[in-house]
């Protein structure tokens, strides 16, 4: 009752400040006993994971050794091995060589078999030598056979640690039962050290720990991942002091101020122990998600201000908020919209001063729209009329010369192209054709000129838009582009002249190339840059009506950027024109 009077003749602040603290106090404890126990968790996950890892790769491992125990122990039994250690002395010389050669296959095969043989090698006294598996070297010395039997005695496993190296040595006779008779051959598999550690390394994945693969002598070892200075030897001082009847356990290690989590299992058939450790940090980094239930609970702590602000939210942000969508909207070009306020306040007199706005503005886009397509379709007409088929008077004097040689076959098909010519151009009634009836029209106005320039000039001709022939496009659009090559770039050719047109589908279907290339004049950088320049001033509505800036300005006019003509240095050495039209 004291403390509750005591509290109550308290100001309004420490008021508030003792209410916080009652309120959240809870919370925090109840946190702490939450984070206690994911921490556990946690931990119980790791070592499981650890215990896991350790136990699989060991059985992989030796799995795989094995494997290879049992290819050793084939080959013992094999024939030409058999021969060559005990009747090579008698066999044809070509007989011993066949079998050399296919006992060195069979030692690639044991050595591509498997990711941990570094090499395979067999080692024959009767013939003095030492076989690989692509080579032979020179044999063994007296010293390192019999250092490498006493290494085998009394050993139950077929590995033997030499000279740094994990051997998987096959002796014949086994110098355990035959101790005083010289070797008949030595069948030894080098292990390789760097496939080991890649594995070890797989198998540590991103942890940030490391592992360590020992024999019993403690003479041969393979480490994978960070280890700090002094950790190798707690590692292999913890091991030891481990029962021999207890061939797996898991431990912890201090090291300084670090702690480590360690799990270890030992191969029977290896000889071998396998350690995995892991720092005490790593293994808690998990935990980091546990820390959202502190802050969560601090959010409990702030419902007041969360309700306060709500309210704040829901009489003066909510209804700006909405109307800078708005503005947002009208931005983008939606001209269509109208807002609404639900209270009879300022915010409602805003909204009907912004719809009256919008209003005005979708009146007043709606006349400048039109008014500039009317504009566009006069300067479209206006620029189409300005078309001329400069080529007709040269082509009139080809006919006429025609008609006095007698060239009947000649002048009856350049009157037909003429007529086809004639009837495509003066065809008013619209502006726009087919892809296909532009692409007839402009192989008609070719022709005629091939047969003005058929001993000077020959044309290439590629179309590959048989599916697009029915697209609308503007008229008198490609036959500009190649009266531009033959009065340009072939103007000056007397012979050997080439003219190359195209029309091709673009990328994806969405766009039609039409091109035009010759071998001409070369074009220097300087001039593509001028004509490049020419036709970006007729996109800004230069006067400029003449050839290509035709072309392009009418393009630009009916389908916007980025279609309209590119021109470049081509491949012949003269311009290359592409027109670039949408297939839609």
């Amino acid at each position: 009752m004291k403390a509750f009077s005591a509290f109550k003749n308290l100001k309004i602040f420490p008021k508030l400040i003792v209410l916080f603290l009652i309120a959240i106090i809870p919370s925090f404890m109840v946190s702490f006993q939450l984070f206690r126990f994911g921490a556990e968790s946690v931990r119980n996950e790791i070592w499981g994971s650890m215990e896991t890892r350790v136990r699989f790769t060991v059985s992989s491992l030796d799995a795989e050794m094995e494997r290879l125990i049992r290819l050793h122990t084939q080959y013992a039994l094999d024939n030409d091995i058999t021969k060559l250690s005990s009747m090579s002395a008698i066999l044809p010389y070509y007989d011993v060589m066949q079998m050399q050669k296919r006992v060195q296959n069979k030692l690639w095969i044991l050595e591509t078999s498997s990711l941990y043989v570094r090499q395979a090698e067999l080692f024959i006294p009767e013939i003095g030598k030492t076989l690989l598996s692509g080579k032979d070297i020179a044999p063994m010395t007296d010293s390192e056979i019999k250092q490498l039997q006493k290494l085998k005695k009394g050993v139950q496993s077929p590995f033997v640690y030499w000279h740094d190296k994990m051997l998987l040595s096959t002796i014949f006779p086994d110098p355990n039962y035959f101790t005083a008779s010289p070797p008949m051959y030595i069948l030894q598999s080098e292990i390789d050290r760097s496939s080991l550690q890649v594995y070890l390394r797989r198998m540590l994945g991103d942890t940030g720990g490391g592992s360590l693969l020992f024999n019993d002598n403690r003479d041969w070892m393979l480490e994978a991942g960070a280890s700090p200075e002094g950790l190798r030897g707690r590692i292999l001082e913890y091991a030891s002091g481990q029962p021999a009847d207890r061939p797996t356990g898991s431990g912890v290690l201090k090291l300084g101020d670090l702690t480590y989590y360690i799990v270890y299992e030992r191969s029977e058939l290896l000889n071998m122990t396998l350690a995995l450790y892991m720092p005490e940090d790593n293994v808690m980094g998990p935990l980091q998600r546990y820390r959202a239930l502190f802050r969560n609970l601090f959010g409990a702590a702030l419902i007041a201000v969360v309700g306060f602000s709500y309210w704040i939210f829901r009489s003066i942000h909510s209804p700006i908020r909405r109307m800078v969508q708005a503005f947002r909207k009208v931005e983008k070009g939606d001209l269509s919209l109208t807002i609404t306020h639900r209270n009879h306040d300022e915010f409602q007199y805003m909204y009907g001063q912004f719809n009256l706005m919008v209003s005005k503005l979708r009146q007043s886009v709606q006349d400048v729209y039109q008014s500039q397509i009317m504009a566009q379709q006069s300067e479209l007409k206006q620029l189409q009329s300005q078309i001329n088929p400069h080529f007709l008077y040269n082509t009139y004097y080809m006919v006429h010369r025609m008609a006095r040689m007698h060239d009947l076959d000649n002048l009856e098909r350049a009157t037909q192209y003429l007529g086809d010519y004639f009837v495509y151009i003066t065809r008013n009634s619209s502006s726009e054709a087919t892809l296909g009836q532009e692409w007839n029209h402009t192989l008609a106005y070719l022709e005629i000129q091939q047969m003005r320039f058929r001993n000077r000039i020959e044309a290439s001709i590629v179309c590959r838009t048989a599916r697009l022939e029915e697209i609308r496009i503007p008229r008198l659009i490609f036959q500009p582009i190649v009266e531009n090559a033959y009065q340009h770039g072939l103007q000056t050719v007397t012979e050997n002249g080439a003219i190359a047109l195209s029309l091709i589908e673009g990328e994806e279907g969405k766009s039609v190339v039409f091109s035009v290339e010759n071998n001409g004049d070369p074009v220097s950088d300087e001039e593509i840059g001028a004509i490049r320049h020419k036709l970006e001033m007729a996109s800004l509505g230069s006067p400029d009506n003449t050839g290509l800036i035709n072309v392009h300005k009418r393009i630009r006019l009916k389908y916007g950027e980025p279609w309209g003509v590119r021109v470049s240095a081509g491949a012949r050495g003269g311009l290359n024109v592409a027109l670039h039209l949408p297939a839609e």
